[in-house]
């Protein structure tokens, strides 16, 4: 029996639409990054649909995602380990909130880690 994908793990779109509003809310909560999306030149809106669009795209390859590509987004951001750090933490509480597995955490978190590069001190 085939295991199912971890786009289908994380409920297909919907789930992930989900996770990234959480993802948002937490994001925007935290002191160590919240700033970061007040001051972002795009809405909060625009910035959740472009993340599900990614995960969605990244997990399935059904979707077209439709923002730059990581490395040119964050480009002159200058974004500190600290800071991609409190991003991770605030993905892992809302998958724990959202009752994601563990399985699914650790795969999650190793997919955003090897984007890495692309993020930090750019």
């Amino acid at each position: 029996m085939e295991q199912a994908t971890l786009f289908e793990r994380l409920g297909e779109r919907d789930g992930i639409s989900r996770l990234v509003d959480r993802i948002m809310s937490n994001h925007l909560a935290n002191p160590l990054v919240k700033t970061r999306f007040e001051h972002a030149t795009q809405s909060i809106a625009q910035v959740s649909e472009h993340a599900v669009e990614f995960f969605c795209t990244g997990l399935s390859g059904v979707e077209t995602y439709s923002g730059r590509p990581l490395a040119e987004a964050h480009t002159g951001m200058n974004v500190s380990e600290q800071e991609y750090l409190a991003v991770l933490d605030d993905i892992v509480a809302a998958m724990e909130s959202e009752g994601v597995g563990e399985l699914e955490q650790a795969e999650v978190l190793k997919i955003l880690y090897g984007m890495k590069p692309e993020i930090v001190r750019l």
